[in-house]
Formats: structure tokens, sequence, C-alpha cells
């Protein structure tokens, strides 16, 4: 491979480069001011000629080039503008048990813990993002300070080592106690590292993602303080205190000075804060004062670093989780800096409908000019591999592009560090190197959503080694079953997490329950669909045949029956395929594609006696008890196939949002009783 330039060629740039390095090309590469950032147009008329404005456009036109030799395609010129500018990744990360994030108390954070602080760690993680055109990294964090940063004006706020601990943990839903006395008393240090030594290595983290053009946000959810005990300075999770304001201020000044490449600080007036836990109708009140205390700690940090620093790019993104738009802007309407809100797109489920609508009412109050985010959040597969471009495609072609700034995509109750759930051999890859289709589809397509069926199957044919006939039946198998928790979950629907876990059909109670349960028949009779759509639940469909009355919703029988026919269709596909490779991951794959499609049977039935037993309970015929008891009984034995296979394949985890260890296999017992409460009607 030549190159031909007259431009500086960037570290991104130059990686991009050695993926060329085999190549037998020559290639000119040339500035053109005109393009959009990031865009690059490839001319292969006359040579190979790639045009960019940035060095993000020449690094992803790069790459797009040795995407095409690696797959022995021939190159095609034309022109890429990105569809949205920021393409994120939502990282709640675990720094250490003294300074944990929302999810810190889980299986997956525990052991990723030492992995937080291994640049070989992020010099993967990172490379993988720009090899997928994310370009935004936002860390989010409960109390992020003392493991980062040096406050001058609290020099003994700060934390050496990288400990874990040997208490298991039993965290409240606000984030409160997730670290606690018993879990002081019983520290483990698993790195031995002085906070100076910290500082150089997160700079060199961020150094690094700017060398692949990522930008680096952090994030915090408020209020916390932890980390700070023993720094003799009386801060606590009272925003009143205001020796703790002073320390959020400074904090936020001493990152700044501290890590010039940071990009911004996304900010909460939630966790632990006033509003947590009130009425709604109290939260005009709650939000002007949460608000307010996150204007005068964060915001005004910003702006007095930025009155020192004028020619510093720093954007403050500004959560709508338990605040009002209104008290927002009011709070905000005379900060000198970039100033942008955050909106979780599709609750907790991303995996639902392809057009959500709970953004309709803030679109309609926010003012025109005001940027968004989007916080799109995957509670729903951390066992199994999905992949369906096309969902993907319609879920990014709904996003409200005109005023979008962009999104991060990411889990609250899993860590997306190195993979501790999969029974491997000890081997511990990237948990986004397991789920490298989906990383790839989400990745590929924001950036350039013209992408077709056909880019994604000549993936999975170079990956495998498949033949094309192959790899139409792998493609079409992997969509069909990757279909069937959206679909459910449209019928199914929980805003939160903790509420619905779909891949163990299992959910956690609140108080004064305070435990995990499996989610039976009459959870799903009376659940309601996802609202502002066009679905009917199981419920409001029995309403509508006791009644008389028609359902012009989507019903749940059509959905019910959708679920079984893909489950069906990927069964028989993937008959065609067990032979076809020995290859580990291509046999992980398909037992992944064989699990969903057990489930597909189960929740496909167990949705069918939903509905019947909803009709039942309005009309009290008995055929619809006993439809509802033969297919709870149908529906058993998947189940049961099910939970054994996500055992033999899935280390059960203790998952912060549940609270708890969830053992899909246990749950056996309780889909029996299924059959038994249908049976009392």
């Amino acid at each position: 491979m030549k190159v031909i330039t007259d431009i500086t060629i960037a570290a991104s740039v130059r990686w991009a480069l050695d993926k060329l390095e085999s190549a037998d090309v020559q290639l000119t590469l040339k500035k053109n001011g005109l393009l959009n950032a990031q865009s690059y147009i490839l001319n292969v008329e006359n040579g190979v000629v790639l045009e960019a404005a940035d060095d993000a456009g020449f690094m992803y036109g790069i790459l797009d080039m040795a995407d095409a030799f690696r797959k022995g395609e021939e190159l095609k010129g034309g022109k890429v503008t990105p569809y949205l500018p920021n393409r994120g990744i939502k990282f709640n990360i675990p720094l250490d048990a003294r300074t944990p994030s929302y999810s810190d108390a889980s299986t997956s954070a525990t052991m990723n813990i030492p992995h937080m602080w291994e640049m070989d760690f992020w010099h993967d993680f990172l490379d993988r993002m720009a090899e997928n055109k994310y370009n935004v990294l936002s860390l989010w964090s409960l109390s992020p300070f003392p493991s980062l940063v040096r406050i001058p004006e609290f020099p003994n706020a700060c934390i050496d080592d990288v400990k874990i601990t040997a208490r298991s943990f039993k965290a409240e839903l606000s984030g409160k106690n997730i670290y606690d006395e018993d879990h002081h008393g019983n520290l483990i240090t698993v790195k031995k590292i002085t906070m100076d030594e910290k500082i150089r290595f997160w700079q060199e983290v961020m150094k690094y993602a700017a060398d692949r053009c990522i930008r680096v946000f952090l994030f915090t959810w408020n209020l916390f303080v932890y980390g700070t005990e023993d720094s003799g300075y009386d801060l606590t999770d009272d925003q009143n205190n205001p020796v703790t304001k002073e320390f959020v201020y400074c904090g936020t000044k001493a990152l700044l000075d501290t890590y010039p490449l940071l990009a911004g600080i996304g900010v909460t007036a939630g966790e632990n804060m006033t509003f947590n836990g009130s009425s709604v109708d109290d939260k005009t009140t709650f939000s002007s004062t949460d608000v307010g205390f996150i204007r005068e700690t964060y915001g005004r940090g910003i702006e007095d670093y930025l009155k020192e620093h004028p020619e510093r790019d720093i954007t403050l993104i500004h959560r709508m989780q338990m605040a009002r738009y209104d008290k927002i802007m009011e709070a905000y309407q005379d900060f000198p800096g970039k100033f942008e809100i955050s909106f979780k797109y599709s609750q907790a489920h991303m995996y639902s409908s392809t057009k959500p609508r709970f953004i309709q009412e803030f679109l309609e109050e926010k003012a025109p000019d005001v940027k968004v985010w989007l916080t799109v959040r995957n509670d729903d597969y951390y066992m199994y591999r999905w992949g369906n471009p096309e969902f993907a495609k319609d879920y990014l072609a709904n996003m409200p592009v005109d005023c979008l700034n962009g999104f991060y995509m990411g889990p609250d109750g899993f860590t997306w560090g190195r993979d501790y759930i999969e029974r491997i051999d000890n081997k511990h890859p990237l948990f986004v190197d397991r789920m490298w289709y989906m990383f790839k589809i989400w990745g590929q397509l924001s950036y350039n959503l013209d992408l077709t069926e056909g880019y994604f199957k000549r993936e999975l044919q170079a990956r495998f080694g498949l033949s094309h006939e192959d790899t139409e039946t792998l493609f079409t198998a992997w969509k069909e079953v990757s279909q069937i928790i959206p679909e459910l979950n449209c019928t199914h629907w929980h805003h939160f997490d903790f509420q619905w876990y779909p891949e163990g059909c299992c959910m956690y109670l609140h108080k004064p329950v305070d435990k995990i349960v499996f989610a039976n028949i009459n959870e799903f009779v009376e659940c309601g669909a996802i609202p502002q759509g066009e679905y009917a639940s199981a419920q409001e469909y029995g309403h509508s045949v006791v009644n008389g009355s028609s359902c012009t919703k989507i019903s749940p029988v059509s959905q019910a029956a959708s679920m079984i026919k893909h489950a069906e269709a990927a069964e028989a596909l993937l008959g065609k395929l067990e032979l076809v490779s020995s290859d580990k991951e291509f046999q992980k794959t398909l037992g992944d594609m064989k699990a969903m499609a057990l489930l597909g049977h189960y929740y496909g039935l167990k949705e069918q006696a939903a509905i019947s037993l909803a009709i039942y309970r309005g009309n009290k015929e008995k055929p619809y008890q006993e439809d509802a008891v033969a297919k709870l009984t149908e529906a058993l034995p998947y189940w049961k196939a099910y939970s054994a296979k996500s055992v033999a394949s899935y280390i059960p985890q203790v998952l912060t949002r549940l609270c708890g260890k969830v053992d899909v296999q246990e749950f056996d017992e309780l889909a029996e009783l299924d059959i038994l409460l249908a049976r009392e009607g």
C-alpha cells in the first residue's frame, strides 16, 4: 500500500492506514474543506482518492476500504455523510468498590473493577468503538471524584489503590448502600496505584480515545459522596450541606483542569435527591430544588472554569430524569457554555417499539434550538446475542433527527467490560466482542443509515467463512429470533429495568416485598402494553372480547402468534446449519438462537394463556380457562428447556437493578405453578 498526501497524518488516520498495510493499492488523501465533519468521498475512477474535511472522515473512509478488502470486495466510490453526528456508548464504570457506579452491586461490575485500570482493556475497547464508528464514550459514576482527581480545596478526598469488597451486595434502587460500612471493613486491594498514577492513567485513556476520534464525557446521577468517608471533611449526601455543595463545585473545576480532553459532563437531578421516591404531584417543587443544586455545583463549576479558560470546548448535558424541562431551562438561561438536554428514549427497553412515543410531549415543549441527546437503554439482552439490522434501521430512522445531537446506548443493570457471564474456558473477551454483531449493527447504521442488508450478510459470511446460501440462512434465522423480545415488550411493558428482565422472565418487587419474583401468569394478565402506542395488552384485549367491543390496536393475539412463528421459522433454518461449521463462536451463536427460539415458544404460548385467562375472569366461561391451562401446560417444557440451556451456557449473575442473583432454572417450579394459578381462575 502506498499513500500520497500533502496533509499531516494524525494518529487516528495512521492507525486506520495500518489496516491497509497489506493491500495492493495506491491511495491519495485529499483535504476537502467543503465536506461535513466525519464525511468522506471515495473516488475509484482514476486511482483511489479519499477526500475528507477532518481526521474522522479520513479514518472512517480508510476503515471502510479495509473492510471491503477484508471481505474480498471491489472498492466502490461514493460519498458518505454521518446520519447522526454523535454515536455513543453508555458505560457504567466500576472504578472501585469505594466509588461505585449505579450497576456496581453486580457480578459483572465486581469482576471488571481491575480491568478498568488496565490500558490493554481500553485500547481494545476504544479500537472496537472506532472500528464500528462510535465516537462518544460516556462514563457513568455515582461518585467519580475520589477515584479520578485531586481537588485542591479537598486534598484528602481522593483514594489511592483500587479495591473490591469481600462482602455481598444488597443495594437500593436509589443507589444508596451500594457501598457501606460493612463493605468498607472488608476491602481487598486488587491494584497498587497512587492518585497521581491514576490521573496519568485516565489522561492516557482520553488521549487514546482522541486518537480514535472519540470524545469522552463523564456522567453522574447525584447525590452521592462515596469514597470520601475517611476524608475528614464531614461530607454527606445532603444537598443542604454547604461542604458537600463546595466539594462538588470544586470537584467539577478540578476534573476539567486535570483532564483537558474531557469533552463534557452529564448530570442528573435524580437519584438520592429530594424528588427521589416522591409523588409526581410534588415534582414542580422538588425539581426546582434539585435542579438548583446541580446548577450551583456542576453548572457553576463549568461556568467559572470557562471564565479562566474561554478557549475550552465543554458541553454540559442535563438529563430530563426526575426533572421538569421548564425548571431546567430557567436555571440555565444565563449559562455561558454549551448546554444540551438528554432524554431516556425507550425507557429501559430499546428492544420494543421502533417508534417509542415517550419523547413526544417533551419535543412539543422544548425550544426549537435546544439540542437533544437520547439515552438508549439496553436492559433486555445480557446473555443472548441479538442481530436484526432491519429493526435497528427502523429504530434509527424514527428518531427525531432534526433536533438530535446524538445518542449513547448501553445498560444500567450490566457492565460492558470483559465477559464474565458466558461459560468459556476461563477466558474473558470483551463483552462487545461476544456481542460483535449487535455492536456493529448499531454503530455502522447510526453512521451510515444507507447500509443494506447485503452489508451485514457479507460481514457474517466473512466472519464465519460461510457459503452464500448458508449466510442467507444464518442472517434470516438471527433476524427471526431477534424479533421475539421486542414484540413481547410491546405487548407486555414495564418502564424500568428492575420491573422487567425478559431473558429471565422476572422482576424485582420493591418495598415492602423486596425480592426477585418470577413473572407469573397473573402478571402477564395484568401487565399493560407499551404506553402511547398502537399495541393492546392481554387484559385490554380481554375486556374488548367480554364487552363485545372492537379492539382497534394491534392485538396480543397477533403478537403471540408472531412470536411463535418467529421461533418456528428460526428452528427450521437452524436445522440446516448444524453441520456447516465446527467453529466455536459459530456454534455458540447457533446455541443462542436455539435458546431464544425456545423462549419465543414459551412467551407466545404464555401470552395466549394470559389472553384466555383475562377473558375468563371477565365472563367466567370455562372454555377460556381450560384454554389457558392447556396453553401453559404446552408452554412449560419450552421454559424448562430454555432455563436448562441458559444455565448450561451462562453463569447466573447478581444483577444490581434486580437486587440479587438471577438463576432462571430456579423458576422452573414457579412456571409449573402457573398452571395451578390458571386452574384457580
